[in-house]
């Protein structure tokens, strides 16, 4: 599913592999989860290929389809979960290391960003022994 901003309410934005037809889009969402489709529109996106400095090609996006359905009823996204405000935070503070490290400065960040990366990995180490024990 693709978050899009310029939707209407009634319609949703599904990424699909490229070999998906519009009836297989609509027959899949009716039968497997019960929603009234009234229409889907399907978009096909041409693999991104880069040239890297050795000269050779390289994909750097492989191609996919966009299906835009619209739904009978309106449709709300889900929450995003808590732990994947936790794993972004944790992403961003650890991307900002790296940077340091490739610039040659320190790698130790400063105190307050080395506590709140043990809190958050204290945190999802205790989400993940809880999932477990389950």
């Amino acid at each position: 599913m693709v978050r899009a901003p310029n939707l209407q309410p009634n319609q949703v934005a599904f990424r699909v592999p490229p070999n998906c037809n519009k009836f297989d889009i609509h027959s899949y969402l009716t039968n497997i989860y019960g929603v009234n489709v009234q229409e889907v529109r399907t978009m096909n996106y041409a693999t991104v290929h880069k040239k890297a400095r050795n000269g050779k090609l390289e994909v750097k996006q492989p191609a996919y389809k966009k299906a835009i359905v619209t739904i009978d009823e309106a449709f709300e996204y889900p929450a995003a979960p808590e732990w994947c405000s936790l794993e972004l935070e944790r992403f961003k503070l650890g991307s900002k290391n790296a940077g340091r490290k490739m610039k040659g400065w320190r790698f130790r960040g400063p105190a307050e960003e080395r506590s709140r990366m043990k809190e958050i990995d204290e945190e999802l180490h205790a989400r993940l022994n809880a999932e477990q024990k389950k």
